[in-house]
């Protein structure tokens, strides 16, 4: 986004995504952008909203009318890139990233996103390569030390993984992800104190990072402690809106009903 004086009815769209308003935000910058064709800024705000209201392809879609507009926005590139992983459309996610790879090669952030592509096609030599390929541009770069983690971790290398996700931890203590990372590999290690230290601690740094809660509450029903797990999952229940997250929602809820029940007798 340009540091234009935003028009009104573009800020009052953007406001609205804001706030939770997914669906209220696309019409209003709906017609912002049948009135703006010209803005590239418009049909990126409209991407986002659809893509928050769970609209990836309409997302998409919009991002290209954007594009056609702003051939060189990196961020714009990157977004679409992202959409179009979500959408399962890998080659074309990875065309994406490399075009920002062309406007700026040293963009590490770039390079870690095509290694996710490739760790989700189950190319972990790829995506291991990539990864490093980003530290050795920005040793510093915590988004590609998880990245590092996950993947080594899926190929039975625990402590390569760990060391990966300290190393994150170490970089930036304040970066809730790094935490959530270490606790989720403790937690699979059944290691269950460490873990429920570090995700408590994502949780602090961030109290909306749903996910953190849930494993929270997984690892409280691990160790027997119902209320507790209740108490996890009603978090997690209060901090996860995702659109994408529906089913996970459902599951959960239901858990809380079961051990409510089960606290009664």
């Amino acid at each position: 986004m340009t540091d234009k004086l935003l028009d009104e009815t573009l800020r009052k769209g953007i406001d609205l995504l804001d706030s939770g308003d997914a669906q209220g935000a696309v019409k209003v910058l709906e017609g912002y952008c049948g009135a703006h064709l010209e803005d590239p800024d418009g049909w990126f705000c409209l991407g986002d909203a659809l893509a928050e209201d769970g609209r990836i392809e309409e997302a998409i879609v919009r991002y290209r009318e954007g594009l056609k507009l702003a051939p060189d926005d990196a961020d714009a590139l990157t977004t679409l890139g992202d959409l179009l992983f979500e959408a399962g459309r890998h080659k074309d996610a990875i065309a994406g990233y490399k075009r920002v790879l062309e406007l700026d090669p040293r963009d590490a952030d770039a390079l870690v996103s095509i290694g996710l592509v490739y760790s989700s096609l189950e190319r972990s030599d790829d995506a291991i390569r990539a990864f490093r390929e980003a530290l050795g541009i920005e040793p510093e770069n915590v988004f590609a030390w998880n990245a590092l983690g996950d993947a080594l971790y899926g190929l039975g290398d625990v402590e390569g993984a760990v060391d990966a996700y300290r190393k994150g931890v170490e970089i930036d203590p304040e970066d809730p992800a790094a935490h959530f990372n270490l606790g989720e590999l403790y937690y699979d290690m059944e290691e269950l104190e460490e873990a429920e230290e570090e995700c408590c601690e994502a949780v602090r740094l961030d109290p909306a990072f749903s996910m953190a809660y849930l494993t929270l509450g997984g690892i409280c029903m691990d160790q027997e402690r119902t209320r507790d797990a209740v108490r996890y999952f009603e978090q997690y229940l209060k901090s996860e809106k995702s659109s994408q997250a529906a089913d996970m929602i459902a599951e959960v809820r239901a858990v809380v009903e079961g051990l409510k029940e089960e606290l009664k007798g």
